[in-house]
């Protein structure tokens, strides 16, 4: 799976399991449109994001250091970093994501 934005994404880590990426980036960056598998999310920064989601709601989250964050299902957004900094590890769980899509029929 290609990593949107790669001056900002590093994928740490991938497996059959689970894909590790580590997103790092300063005040006034702003990704493009991409998608995530259910994922936990650890929170290593301190800042506010600007989120908008696929279908166009937005969302400002503050990142707090050492938050973790369990992510249910698969979702597509973008983010604009508004202050401080953005540096999260997103663990993707590959077996989640395949769970969800056998319990909806796919």
């Amino acid at each position: 799976m290609a990593i949107v934005d790669p001056d900002a994404h590093q994928v740490l880590f991938e497996n059959e399991h689970v894909r590790v990426i580590q997103a790092r980036a300063s005040h006034g960056w702003k990704s493009a449109m991409h998608a995530h598998q259910p994922m936990v999310v650890v929170n290593l920064g301190s800042g506010r994001q600007k989120v908008t989601f696929g279908d166009g709601t937005t969302q400002i989250i503050d990142l707090n250091p050492g938050a973790v964050v369990w992510q249910e299902t698969a979702f597509e957004h973008a983010w604009e970093l508004l202050a401080g900094e953005v540096n999260v590890v997103l663990v993707e769980v590959k077996s989640a994501s395949a769970a969800n899509d056998k319990e909806i029929g796919r």
